[in-house]
């Protein structure tokens, strides 16, 4: 954290920059992921992946460092869903051909809220016993968001 500072000639001080939390966001949809970094880039560092591939290469990278998964259940084109992946990051999921580039994802208690369009489909306690702690409809809004964050954190403290 920067410490005050003068500023120029002024004599002003400089606000400390604090470090923004580091979120991954696992999303199929270009549009929903360019939403969400619109609204969350001022607080939060957001890291996106539009498949179970790249979820699980910045899973490898950053697991330990992230503050929260944002998770989508449907992902086209991918080989785990957001289902497998909470899964996968819980330590529970038990595939006989997981894909290679899933073999070395850590297993985390970084906090996951669904992110789904399908809250029809699949029932929240459903979705909270494969390891999410939240669940959030499509489209997002980030007002219910940020109070299922606050809700997630609390419970955890």
């Amino acid at each position: 954290m920067k410490k005050h500072q003068p500023t120029g000639s002024t004599g002003r001080f400089e606000a400390p920059t604090l470090p923004r939390k580091l979120v991954l966001y696992v999303e199929d949809n270009e549009g929903n992921r360019q939403v969400a970094h619109v609204r969350l880039d001022r607080k939060y560092e957001l890291l996106c992946a539009a498949t179970d591939r790249e979820a699980c290469q910045i899973l490898q990278e950053h697991g330990t460092r992230l503050e929260l998964i944002l998770m989508d259940i449907e992902l086209q084109g991918s080989a785990l869903n957001g289902i497998d992946l909470t899964q996968l990051i819980r330590g529970k999921l038990n595939l006989p051909n997981l894909p290679d580039y899933a073999a070395k994802v850590p297993k985390l208690e970084t906090p996951i809220l669904f992110v789904t369009a399908y809250d029809e489909r699949y029932r929240k306690p459903e979705l909270l016993a494969v390891g999410a702690d939240e669940v959030i409809a499509k489209p997002i809004d980030f007002v219910a968001l940020h109070t299922a964050m606050a809700r997630v954190y609390v419970r955890r403290i």
